[in-house]
């Protein structure tokens, strides 16, 4: 497995797909920033509003808040909340992964070493790995950005960075453990693409938190969009720690025992 692993990593770091996916998550944050900065500003805001921008607030109270988030406030309302962090890590592992049955390596691997659960082993560690370097390197990019841009944010506590990172970590493995089914099963670099837009996007959530608001049910805190909104919460207003990572420890062990299912089940 370890083989394997190092071989996933060589080839994961030196892909295009990798950097791509990153340069558009430091070009959100950038815009974000920007953004920010400009309705922060009294006098950007200004000759904003005079080129036609509109704000649904002009209350100084509310601008006020957000030059009084911390750094992980900050950084939770540019690229994570909204979902669009775990759809890009998404995209990559469903191209990384069907790479190899599309090119056919993956027969290869089995035909070499039975051992399919080395397979799954290996591309969960990577993927997990890849999750890390981007959240790290998100926080890295986004102080850059704010000092470049004349923003600042007041620093957090180091528990506080901890949570930041193994809480979106935990998650990001949960979204690659469904990936990896997902593309196991059914093999279509298109179908993945699909999926990520629609379930880390929260489309699927919002549709069907629609739909059953008509009866007075919500599932959202039991899905995974639900963890990483959870998982906000807790860093923006101080909600419960365990509330977001529990279920996304959870639906981690559901979504690989699903993806096992097909690799052994399956004529690969």
């Amino acid at each position: 497995m370890l083989n394997m692993l190092r071989m996933d990593l060589r080839r994961m770091f030196r892909s295009r797909m990798f950097y791509i996916a990153f340069l558009c998550l430091t070009a959100g944050i950038l815009i974000m920033i920007i953004m920010l900065h400009t309705i922060t500003d009294p006098e950007l805001r200004e000759q904003a509003i005079d080129a036609g921008m509109k704000f649904t607030t002009t209350n100084d109270s509310d601008f006020d808040e957000i030059r009084q988030m911390s750094e992980t406030e900050a950084l939770c309302s540019t690229i994570y909340s909204g979902g669009f962090f775990f759809v890009a890590l998404y995209v990559v592992a469903v191209l990384f992964i069907c790479s190899d049955f599309s090119s056919g390596f993956a027969k290869n691997i089995f035909s070499y070493n039975g051992g399919r659960w080395r397979y799954f082993a290996g591309k969960m560690i990577c993927m997990s790995v890849v999750c890390a370097v981007w959240i790290a390197g998100s926080m890295l990019v986004f102080r850059v950005i704010c000092r470049i841009c004349g923003m600042y944010f007041a620093p957090d506590e180091p528990g506080v960075y901890v949570a930041f990172f193994l809480g979106y970590l935990l998650i990001g493995a949960a979204y690659m453990a469904q990936g990896l089914f997902l593309s196991v099963m059914f093999r279509s670099e298109g179908a993945g693409i699909a999926a990520a837009i629609v379930v880390p996007g929260g489309i699927l959530i919002v549709m069907v938190e629609s739909m059953l608001g008509n009866w007075g049910l919500s599932i959202n805190d039991m899905t995974l969009y639900g963890c990483v909104q959870n998982m906000t919460g807790y860093l923006v207003q101080g909600d419960s720690f365990m509330k977001g990572a529990a279920v996304a420890g959870v639906w981690l062990v559901i979504w690989s025992a699903a993806s096992l299912w097909p690799l052994y089940k399956k004529d690969i």
